[in-house]
């Protein structure tokens, strides 16, 4: 389940401000994935009776190592994950050692979505949690080659997805939990250049989801 993250590195996560998340923009997003975030189209896809945006990854990901951060910041604008447990990414693939947070046994709250997290595979690649029919069955729909099919796979309402990393996870390299959390609210870092841009993209598709409510998330810059 990995290290729980202390109170002050929480609190820095969930609590980017909007100046800085408006300052970075779509930060280096768009120079590393020029089409990151693509539309889909298919039944609307809910839970709970709410949008839902459903996250399939693993902790050995490298990939997905990068993205948690931008996910927690988005989300945690919406409602609240709790806790944040801290892992990094296998030592043996892609950049290795990335810092990161887990999201296996993390619950959310929000009254606008419903965040379905399924961590598939530890860090040594052994199974965690499995996916259901009906996920396997999205995750097959919009990524059919199964030989290419991997992760991070982020499906927002069956409008919008995610396949692949925002921004460079070797951006985290060598850095500690807390070190990364403190980079999210300086702008001019490398880290915010890509975890926030890559949180404003996903709070944009989260919003296309939820009819642009609350206001005070979908309406303001960025």
């Amino acid at each position: 389940t990995g290290t729980a993250l202390p109170a002050s590195v929480y609190k820095d996560v969930t609590t980017v401000p909007i100046s800085a998340l408006t300052t970075v923009g779509a930060g280096s997003v768009t120079s590393y994935n020029h089409t990151p975030v693509p539309p889909i189209s298919g039944a609307t896809l809910t839970s709970a009776g709410k949008p839902e945006m459903l996250y399939i990854g693993a902790e050995f990901c490298p990939y997905c190592a990068a993205m948690r951060w931008s996910m927690a910041v988005a989300l945690s604008r919406f409602g609240t994950l709790s806790p944040l447990r801290g892992i990094h990414s296998s030592s043996t693939d892609t950049d290795p050692n990335t810092p990161t947070l887990t999201f296996y046994k993390t619950s959310y709250t929000s009254k606008y979505l419903t965040f379905t997290a399924v961590e598939n595979e530890t860090i040594t690649k052994t199974p965690l949690q499995n996916t259901t029919a009906a996920q396997s069955a999205i995750w097959a729909k919009y990524e059919p080659n199964a030989s290419q099919r991997g992760y991070p796979f982020i499906d927002f309402g069956n409008k919008y997805m995610i396949t692949a990393p925002l921004f460079d996870p070797g951006v985290l390299a060598g850095l500690s939990w807390a070190q990364v959390a403190t980079d999210l609210h300086n702008p001019s870092s490398p880290v915010a250049q890509g975890a926030l841009g890559a949180a404003n993209y996903i709070t944009a598709a989260i919003c296309k989801t939820t009819n642009n409510v609350p206001a005070n998330v979908c309406t303001v810059a960025p």
